[in-house]
């Protein structure tokens, strides 16, 4: 296994924020889908926060890896300005069971920010130390778009006739 590091940066979004359907906005939606989709595969992990514009995302994995998945988001047209604001070396992954977590604004992130000087969410001018102490607070923030984004279960029908036969006895 090669180095484990984590990457975070912001970015400035190009395009103009919809009203959000279950929570997440739709463009955003479709990002967090295919990040799902494309982290699971390679085996990259974090988190993904989008507010006032802005996205703010955390990217786990190995180096290599890290590294490629930062050049196609810097490749994606839906932003610019991408800036990075902390890429280290980590010991463990803080988002190890997610392929791409998924934070809503809060007012407890509100709070969060104004006890750092901020009025709204501004994550391009965030220091590194600004940037990492915003990963520990999403660590245990919740995903409310888990159950609206994720793929449907797949029944297990052997479980289900054998439930149906126990309960008709």
């Amino acid at each position: 296994m090669g180095e484990l590091v984590r990457l975070v940066y912001a970015s400035k979004a190009s395009f103009f924020p919809l009203p959000a359907k279950s929570g997440v906005e739709p463009t955003v939606a479709r990002i967090l889908m295919q990040s799902r989709q494309n982290n699971s595969r390679s085996d990259v992990g974090g988190i993904l926060y989008f507010g006032d514009g802005y996205f703010f995302q955390a990217l786990e994995g190995e180096r290599a890896v890290v590294n490629e998945t930062f050049q196609r988001i810097c490749a994606d047209s839906r932003h610019h300005q991408v800036t990075t604001l902390s890429l280290k070396k980590v010991p463990s992954r803080l988002f190890a069971d997610w392929s791409m977590k998924y934070v809503p604004a809060e007012q407890s992130l509100r709070e969060f920010l104004g006890r750092r000087g901020y009025t709204r969410f501004q994550p391009l001018r965030f220091s590194e130390e600004e940037a990492e102490s915003l990963v520990q607070f999403f660590e245990h923030a919740r995903d409310e778009s888990q159950s609206a984004l994720e793929k449907p279960r797949r029944f297990n029908l052997r479980a289900l006739f054998s439930r149906k036969s126990r309960l008709a006895n």
